[in-house]
């Protein structure tokens, strides 16, 4: 429920959204060759936890930008990938906005109208 929420903000704020609900449907996304600019994973994945997808990411895809979405230990995540300029840790629950702020954070911006 909350990946079809912050889809459809994401979509309302005229973002391009691709959406997978595993990891094993998001690392398929990605290796399809479309142009991705982040992730937005959730640690509640139902094939693995997210913050391993979120490493298993970064081997092949070192500069793709990662928002992992998480409603436990988020000090244990934060300083899991502090080293990594590239990802950002969002604390659930979290507002339509925030999701969007944490993009801009990231320097990720919506999609150019026209």
């Amino acid at each position: 429920m909350i990946r079809i929420i912050a889809v459809e903000a994401l979509q309302d704020a005229s973002y391009c959204v691709a959406e997978a609900a595993s990891a094993a449907a998001a690392l398929e996304q990605l290796r399809g060759g479309g142009h991705f600019d982040a992730a937005i994973i959730d640690v509640g994945l139902p094939d693995r936890p997210g913050d391993l997808l979120a490493e298993e990411i970064r081997v092949t895809w070192p500069h793709l930008s990662i928002v992992i979405a998480s409603g436990r230990g988020d000090a244990e995540l934060a300083k899991r990938f502090s080293s990594d300029a590239h990802v950002l840790i969002l604390a659930k629950p979290y507002s339509n906005q925030a999701v969007c702020d944490a993009l801009g954070m990231l320097g990720i911006g919506p999609a150019p109208s026209g």
